[in-house]
């Protein structure tokens, strides 16, 4: 059997990471959600530390979906360092952030992200946004033959 294909989710409120899972699994998607809860453990995670290596292998997630405002180290950072080393440069980075500033949209399409969403409440389907982006990142997109 084929292995589920990895999402990592960096977000720091755990109310937002709360209604990820539970519309992810309410999507039915088949996939393996990592959830970290700042920059520092993603970065340490993805080995971008810059603290050496871990003794253990690097995850290699299919697609993240990165929050920009978190403590320690933000979005921002964490994108630039993905962006940085050839092992992570290639992976979808999708930008989940209640900012709607453009600066802020700006800033992370130029240092790669792969697509911005703004945060969004739907009462009748909490989350629901968040699932068809993951469908969409999982389930029909095409990497490059070259990824």
């Amino acid at each position: 059997m084929k292995p589920k294909p990895l999402l990592l989710l960096v977000e720091d409120n755990p109310d937002d990471v709360t209604i990820a899972l539970r519309a992810i699994r309410r999507a039915e998607l088949p996939v393996e959600v990592l959830t970290l809860r700042n920059g520092r453990e993603a970065l340490e995670a993805l080995d971008l530390s810059g603290d050496g290596p871990r003794g253990r292998k690097p995850l290699a997630p299919q697609v993240i979906f990165l929050d920009l405002q978190m403590p320690q180290v933000d979005g921002f950072e964490v994108l630039k360092r993905l962006r940085g080393a050839p092992r992570t440069q290639s992976i979808p980075v999708v930008v989940v952030s209640s900012s709607e500033r453009p600066e802020d949209v700006r800033r992370s399409y130029e240092l790669g992200a792969n697509s911005y969403l703004v945060k969004q409440f739907d009462g009748r389907e909490p989350g629901g946004w968040l699932a068809d982006a993951a469908r969409y990142w999982l389930e029909l997109n095409r990497a490059s033959a070259a990824s």
